[in-house]
């Protein structure tokens, strides 16, 4: 099959994660290479951020052709199907070669079986509604959200697809953090924050600090990355850490947002984050990844990360994430430094060099 066409279905909820939305891009990678003559209708949501539309559209680089942000479908089955049979969107008179169904509510996978096309592949119900399942070798119910995408777009095409870690990164950005990270020291990135800080998943900030200055000791260069909700960070943190570098606060150009940490991440020897969209964002560039987990699960929310561990409060008795200690950590970081940074300090990474594991260290 060669489709021309080619619908992803995302959610009808509000797109108002900037991580989950890091997650989808492997996806998209996948099904660029495996049909690149298509062109790709992307169902993001009818509200919130449109993440891969405006502040991650450096990393897409064009390969959505179109954004649909008002079908909104039921999840309840019954409501869905009298939707489709009355004809209830506009998107139900159009044709697409290949529809994928990223989510598993029935109601909306029947409806979006309504939508005339020549395959469909969705993993509602183990892929029973699918024209299609994951090949042979490639799980069709893995717990981590990204391997799930891969694996549909492994059914859609008939084998599994190898995704670049880093994703691609446009030169602009990878010449920006050149410029706020030359070749030469050994970088260590730490992202304090995360997008809902109430609920918590963040590590204390007194032990980010104490890592940052192990790194210092070390002799490595602690690179602070800090959100827009993480600003009021950066003094009592330079204070903190003098020697430590906020890239995202530097001025003098126009490059920057979300889609600058991915690039940074590509320059860094080792990069700790929780659970959060700078750490998904530092994973898709290419960072050797300590992960610290509390609430939130890391068998589903692990990054798509070229190396990973996982630290997980749990394992240390505790939901709570301020149970992961430091030296656990500080001994992680270790590890990850022997990996090394992405880009070498070589002037172009080579494409599909290096590919991101399926699966993570999760037990560590």
């Amino acid at each position: 099959m060669d489709p021309r066409t080619i619908l992803v279905y995302v959610t009808s909820d509000v797109d108002n994660a900037l991580g989950e939305n890091v997650l989808k891009l492997p996806l998209l990678l996948a099904l660029g290479s495996a049909f690149p003559n298509a062109k790709i209708a992307w169902v993001a949501g009818t509200s919130g951020g449109f993440y891969l539309r405006d502040a991650l559209a450096p990393l897409v680089d064009g390969r959505i052709d179109e954004f649909v942000t008002d079908l909104c479908i039921p999840t309840d089955p019954r409501a869905a199907l009298r939707m489709a049979w009355r004809r209830g969107h506009p998107i139900l008179a159009r044709h697409f070669d290949l529809i994928v169904d990223t989510q598993r509510y029935l109601g909306r996978t029947l409806f979006l079986r309504r939508i005339p096309h020549r395959r469909f592949i969705s993993g509602t119900w183990r892929y029973v509604w699918s024209n299609a399942p994951p090949p042979r070798g490639v799980p069709r119910r893995p717990p981590r959200l990204v391997d799930k995408l891969l694996g549909l777009a492994a059914a859609a095409c008939g084998h599994a697809v190898a995704v670049p870690n880093p994703i691609p990164l446009p030169p602009a950005l990878r010449a920006r953090a050149a410029e706020l990270l030359p070749p030469g020291p050994d970088y260590v990135g730490l992202a304090p924050g995360a997008g809902n800080k109430q609920t918590g998943k963040c590590w204390p900030l007194d032990a980010y600090i104490a890592l940052a200055r192990h790194q210092v000791e070390r002799g490595r260069v602690p690179v602070l990355l800090l959100g827009p909700e993480e600003s009021e960070w950066e003094s009592p943190l330079h204070e903190a850490v003098p020697r430590a570098l906020f890239p995202e606060q530097q001025q003098g150009t126009a490059v920057g947002g979300p889609c600058l940490v991915a690039a940074l991440g590509e320059r860094l020897s080792a990069a700790v984050a929780n659970c959060s969209g700078a750490g998904h964002l530092l994973a898709a560039g290419g960072a050797p990844m300590v992960s610290l987990y509390g609430p939130t699960r890391p068998e589903k929310y692990a990054p798509f990360a070229r190396a990973l561990i996982c630290l997980k409060a749990r394992d240390y008795g505790s939901d709570r994430i301020d149970a992961i200690p430091l030296d656990a950590v500080v001994a992680a970081v270790e590890r990850q430094v022997a990996i090394g940074p992405a880009i070498a300090d070589a002037p172009e990474l080579e494409p599909g060099r290096t590919h991101a594991v399926v699966g993570a260290d999760l037990d560590r």
